[in-house]
């Protein structure tokens, strides 16, 4: 009876045992269950890039990712810093040195009564030199030169991370400046059929010839504005053919439309707050740069202390016994094992100065670090709102196409009754025409705006496998 008395004593205690074990699973499989929806969030963004539907955009990106002139001068700049890293090594291995002088040495003797005599002789040192002990300067170097090949790293993947948003950018200017080429050139043949029909019309009488003045002129107007569309064109297509190696006839291969997105406000409203953006490669520039200082503060703060190695040396040279003048020489070999100590006393305040510059950097790096960051706080959250505005205006321009498209469709019935005329028809679908124009330039955007706002947080596909890939190669 004790023993169940006991048990059941205890029976509340293990009661409040289990609701603790049920709960702390609750929390965990919720965590799991916040995670993938986190994740489903991102990759239903990403799923709407835009080269997932241009398939030259795509090739654009895969070409301009490996051949762009700045990848490959960071790629450069990047194989430097690995071979600094060697030579930061350097003095922490072993040095060895050698010589060796191999003649004939002639003496000739005057008023000493010792013969002229000829010696042949090969002399030579070999020299070995391993640091003991430098107070971490040599360990610091190399650090700093490790440092310095992880900036010259992060700088490739950087450029490449920039350069993919750039590409996108660069390539729906260039649609639409085809497609602002396009209306021009429509356009410039509408006031050219306008001319002519006031031509006709003066010829008829039922115009005076003072007409011709004013169709001249819209004539006069367009023609520069078709030039100078047609010269941005081609610096445009210029600037994307050296970019991404590709040639101009691929790149003129223009979509008849910039495509339209799937309904992704959920997603957006989900994903706004909770992608969190890693820290920038301007506050991890700031940082190493800190950290190069703080290194460089050690190393001149023990300058003038004394360094320590071992010196072993083997030598062979001619001399001949002390006090005999002019007696016969002889080759000696000496065997060296000596401890060095090389010590700088007084070095003009260099080093004080030295020290207090570093701190000086120190300091500046790690106020402009803070103010990078919070800078880029509130960079990211206008960004964020930036999206959300970018979003609303492509609904908004959406829904007046299709009130365009709605408005020419009724001209077209009511020209084709004869309730309307053809000049009618001409204004409604120059109508539509600006605003297919206006929603392929909203949905330019709201790409754009896409692509900067997952690259800003480490989403962009297309940098990271690229990154990826060239790590791995």
């Amino acid at each position: 009876m004790a023993f169940f008395n006991a048990h059941i004593n205890r029976w509340p205690v293990l009661k409040a045992f289990l609701w603790m074990i049920v709960l702390g699973c609750g929390i965990v499989f919720g965590a799991q269950e916040d995670a993938p929806a986190s994740e489903t969030g991102v990759a239903r963004l990403q799923a709407e890039l835009p080269e997932r539907k241009l398939p030259v955009l795509e090739e654009m990106l895969r070409k301009g990712l490996v051949n762009g002139p700045d990848i490959i001068m960071k790629e450069w700049l990047a194989a430097v810093a690995r071979e600094e890293v060697t030579v930061g090594r350097a003095p922490m291995l072993p040095n060895v040195s050698a010589w060796a002088r191999p003649g004939v040495i002639y003496e000739q003797h005057r008023e000493s009564g010792s013969k002229d005599r000829t010696v042949t002789s090969i002399l030579f040192n070999v020299g070995f030199y391993q640091p003991l002990y430098h107070w971490g300067a040599l360990e610091k170097n190399y650090q700093i030169a490790q440092i310095r090949k992880a900036i010259a790293d992060r700088n490739v993947a950087e450029t490449r991370r920039v350069l993919a948003v750039d590409l996108r950018r660069r390539y729906f200017d260039f649609v639409l400046v085809a497609n602002d080429l396009r209306l021009a050139r429509l356009k410039l043949e509408r006031v050219q059929k306008d001319r002519e029909y006031v031509r006709q019309s003066i010829d008829d009488g039922s115009l005076a010839p003072a007409e011709i003045d004013g169709a001249n002129r819209e004539v006069d107007l367009q023609l520069p504005e078709v030039a100078r569309l047609e010269n941005e064109y081609a610096a445009l297509r210029a600037t994307l053919v050296q970019i991404t190696g590709m040639t101009a006839t691929q790149i003129d291969r223009l979509p008849v439309e910039i495509p339209p997105l799937a309904d992704i406000g959920e997603a957006l409203a989900a994903m706004s707050g909770s992608v969190s953006a890693p820290p920038s490669a301007r506050a991890e520039e700031m940082a190493d740069a800190a950290r190069i200082e703080k290194l460089n503060y050690e190393i001149a703060k023990k300058r003038l202390y004394p360094k320590i190695g071992v010196e072993l040396s083997v030598n062979q040279d001619d001399r001949r016994d002390a006090g005999d003048t002019f007696g016969q020489k002889s080759l000696v070999t000496s065997w060296n094992a000596l401890l060095a100590v090389n010590w700088s006393l007084f070095d003009g305040f260099a080093s004080q100065a030295t020290r207090r510059a570093s701190l000086n950097r120190l300091r500046a790096y790690e106020t402009s670090r803070a103010q990078i960051e919070q800078q880029e706080d509130a960079e990211r959250r206008a960004e964020t709102a930036r999206l959300m505005i970018a979003w609303q205006r492509l609904q908004n321009s959406e829904r007046d196409l299709d009130r365009t498209r709605g408005h020419l469709d009724l001209t077209e019935q009511d020209f084709a009754s004869g309730m309307r005329s053809q000049r009618d028809v001409d204004d409604a679908r120059t109508s539509f025409n600006h605003a297919t124009h206006g929603i392929h330039a909203a949905r330019a955007q709201f790409y754009t705006t896409l692509a900067s706002y997952l690259s800003n947080r480490g989403q962009d596909p297309v940098a990271r496998d690229r990154g990826n890939a060239g790590a791995g190669d």
